[in-house]
Formats: structure tokens, sequence, C-alpha cells
């Protein structure tokens, strides 16, 4: 899990990454930092497709590739796609596909390729979930749409923030 600074004044990159006392069906049980995580990112994705396992979105392609299981592997391979495990499973946020063609959103794309260098996958997926103080405190992932430029300055600013 990854709690570092960026910034003095904006806090973790992953202000969500710690549970509160949030409880699951039963009084008592508390969720792990990995399962409240999960839920974060499960909570902001709906709106824009959901999380889906890598058998749905290749059954997707299967519409428009004769290849789908080779396309998506490529795609993770060379992270042009966000994937994450979640017991013992591939998943991959739907946000980041047309959801017509399936085809790739280019200014996510983008967004991923300046994230993969310094977060791991559950990172970069989980940075795309949690409010960002570049984009006044809103989701990269509810802005992307209306202005990618700016999610892709902020996962830029990111970025050097943590390498330096």
């Amino acid at each position: 899990m990854s709690d570092f600074s960026l910034h003095p004044e904006r806090g973790p990159i992953l202000s969500s990454t710690r549970p509160p006392s949030a409880r699951r069906g039963s009084p008592g049980v508390q969720l792990s930092a990995r399962e409240h995580q999960y839920r974060v990112m499960e909570h902001a994705f709906r709106a824009s497709g959901g999380i889906a396992r890598s058998d749905e979105v290749t059954a997707r392609l299967s519409r428009r590739t004769d290849q789908p299981i080779s396309v998506l592997a490529r795609w993770i391979v060379s992270h042009d796609v966000l994937s994450f495990r979640w017991q013992s499973r591939t998943m991959l946020p739907l946000f980041q596909f047309d959801a017509h063609t399936m085809t790739l959103r280019p200014p996510v794309v983008d967004v991923i390729r300046e994230l993969v260098p310094v977060l791991g996958d559950w990172e970069a997926a989980l940075w795309f979930a949690c409010p960002n103080g570049w984009l006044d405190n809103a989701a990269p992932v509810d802005v992307i749409g209306p202005d990618a430029r700016a999610v892709h300055q902020a996962a830029r600013a990111d970025r050097y923030l943590t390498q330096s």
C-alpha cells in the first residue's frame, strides 16, 4: 500500500487508502485496507461502467475482433489499460474503453502512461478513483471526459512529485 506524501498542503496522493471504521455486513468485521480501496474504486467507477473481470472484457471484445484475448493481453502488457488483481482475478475498470466499440480512450491511455512509471497497477487504478487536489478534489475518473487535459496535467504533477 502506498501512503506517501506528495505535497505538504495536498497530503498523500492516495488519501483514501486507509480504511475508516467501515464495517462489512456483520458488526465487528472491519474491512482491510485493500478491501476498502477496492470498494472506493468500485464506487468511483460505477457511473462509468464499473469494473469487469478480464473474461467479461474479452467477451465484449470478441464482438469487434477475432483475437480478443491477444488484443487484451497486448494492452495489459504494454500498459495501455489499467488492470489489477482482485480475489485471484484480473479486473479492468471499464471507463477506459469506449462503451460501444470497446476501443481504448486515448486520453485515458495518456494518463496511464504518466502514472505507470511511478505507481503500480493497483495504485494507478486507485489514483483515478480518489479525490485529487489538482482537480479541485474531484476524482480523475469523473473529470477525464470533460477535461482530459487537466487530468493529464494532474497525473504529470503527481508523477513528478512521487519521483522527487
